[in-house]
């Protein structure tokens, strides 16, 4: 995996988001504990926000880490994961203009991108870096 410290945005991360859809099965997000005021209204919130695409969630789990975060003893975060089609995919264009605005309190945060298990793409949007598969990401540069 390579480490990007620039932000993907624009038209840009609009073909980054079509590549990735294009290449895995499903995706994430993360909304992370600590970081709500309210847990009931913040997941009322994230359930409003994620109405489109409602029936593409596969599952969410309560987990102290993922791909580019391990929380301290006793935190947690809830991470939502997604099938990937085609109203995924509009749905994460419409939302952002950017691989780095996923972040509270606007957007979940910390978007991941799965093929067969495997993650390609793991942002970490607070922090000003992402992960990618050199693979995946020559095919984003040659495109």
């Amino acid at each position: 995996m390579l480490i990007i410290n620039k932000n993907v945005i624009g038209e840009e991360y609009k073909k980054l988001i079509n590549i990735l859809s294009e290449h895995c099965d499903y995706f994430a997000f993360v909304e992370n504990r600590q970081m709500m005021k309210n847990e009931k209204e913040r997941l009322d919130y994230i359930t409003n926000l994620i109405t489109k695409i409602q029936g593409n969630l596969i599952k969410t789990n309560i987990q102290s880490k993922w791909e580019t975060t391990a929380l301290g003893a006793g935190n947690t975060a809830y991470v939502f994961y997604f099938e990937i089609n085609d109203a995924a995919s509009e749905f994460l264009k419409e939302k952002s203009n950017s691989l780095f605005e996923w972040h509270n309190p606007k957007l979940p945060e910390d978007l991941m991108f799965y093929q067969n298990d495997k993650c390609l793409l793991a942002g970490c949007s607070h922090e000003g870096f992402f992960m990618v598969d050199e693979t995946l990401w020559n095919s984003f540069l040659l495109s």
